[in-house]
């Protein structure tokens, strides 16, 4: 657990790399051949945002044990402006994607949907997992 303290926000950055990628490569998931529901890729930006915040919130709230506004907001802000950056880089590069408003709304109500899962669920469940036998075992182990 120590070891994890070195760098709260890892969970966080490795989402971000994981939509990064996801994003700006050509096929990532090798889904050309599939037919999927019309909408699917909207769905797929939502699950991603709602991802990146509700791992944001996670590390915010398991470094400072409590919520504080402004780093919540900025949190919400900035994965907006991510999501915003990824399709205007998806319309300027050539790999065969394109930029779309829709995704972009998707990609925002996808952070939203996260910031209302991070700081109404996981209170709760930190709140749980901390009674459990297993907190104290892993909290005294190093």
């Amino acid at each position: 657990m120590k070891r994890f303290r070195l760098f709260p926000y890892f969970p966080t950055l490795v989402v971000l790399v994981a939509i990064t990628y996801l994003s700006l490569a050509e096929d990532p998931v090798h889904t050309k051949g599939i037919r999927l529901f019309e909408g699917a890729d909207k769905l797929v930006h939502g699950c991603m945002y709602l991802g990146l915040v509700f791992a944001g919130c996670y590390d915010l709230y398991r470094a400072s044990v409590r919520f504080v506004a402004s780093q919540v907001i900025w949190l919400v802000c900035g994965a907006i402006a991510w999501g915003g950056l990824m399709e205007l880089l998806q319309g300027a590069m050539s790999v065969g994607r394109s930029a779309d408003w829709l995704d972009f709304l998707a990609n925002s109500c996808g952070a939203l949907s996260g910031l209302l899962l991070g700081v109404y669920v996981l209170p709760c469940l930190f709140r749980r997992y901390k009674k459990s036998w297993l907190f104290q075992f892993l909290d005294n182990v190093d």
